[in-house]
């Protein structure tokens, strides 16, 4: 069984087993969809006049297709009208890509994720990936080159891509929009000994039903003791 409910403006996936009351063979499914409207319409405005719209949680404001094949269905989630084609976002978040954070910027995500990692922060860096319509049940892993794949932990977490997008959207954003803690955040700790340069990260994930996506980020590793500075 499976029901769907909204009005949250976040994506969330519940399983509801014995402990919360429902007594069938497989846990109850209940899908919480995102707002068409993102953050209430809120942020700066595109070419076309559209505010930008992301979500608290850091999904693009966007909307759910449900199929339904027999006792089998399925939800895909769309973004809207100039957003990402994907499934997910990566990004790096660490002392260098906070030190971007809030910078006065126009909208867009190259500030962060395009921002160096020196060398003598990897350590202190890691992956975070968004899939937008991931749940309890979605698993995600990367792999950096043709290193083997390192499973990523599922967490509870502030999405670091929309808080800079919303602490430089001030003055666009409503007042009462603000990040909340995404249930579709994954987290990965980069492995120690990446030389300086270009590198390659794919991520795999698949989701609730099964399906996999996929997408990329270069990741550069600059000199050690730089850390960028917003301009």
């Amino acid at each position: 069984t499976v029901s769907f409910s909204g009005h949250m403006h976040t994506t969330e996936h519940h399983y509801l087993g014995r402990e919360r009351g429902y007594l069938g063979a497989q846990p109850h499914h209940h899908h919480v969809l995102t707002a068409a409207s993102g953050g209430w319409w809120s942020g700066p405005y595109d070419r076309r006049g559209i505010p930008t719209a992301d979500s608290p949680d850091g999904s693009p404001n966007g909307f759910h297709v449900l199929t339904v094949d027999g006792n089998s269905y399925a939800t895909r989630f769309v973004p809207a009208a100039e957003k990402a084609a994907g499934q997910l976002r990566v990004l790096v978040d660490g002392p260098a890509q906070r030190a971007m954070a809030g910078a006065r910027r126009p909208s867009g995500s190259g500030q962060i994720t395009g921002t160096p990692v020196p060398a003598d922060a990897v350590h202190a860096s890691e992956l975070v990936v968004n899939v937008f319509d991931g749940g309890p049940r979605t698993k995600v892993a990367f792999e950096i080159g043709r290193a083997q794949q390192v499973s990523m932990q599922r967490a509870s977490v502030l999405d670091p891509f929309i808080v800079d997008m919303f602490s430089r959207q001030a003055a666009h954003r409503k007042t009462w929009v603000e990040p909340v803690r995404s249930s579709h955040v994954w987290k990965g700790s980069l492995p120690a000994g990446l030389a300086p340069g270009a590198h390659r990260v794919t991520v795999r994930a698949t989701d609730e039903y099964g399906r996999e996506h996929v997408a990329h980020l270069v990741l550069e590793i600059g000199p050690a003791g730089h850390t960028p500075q917003p301009a």
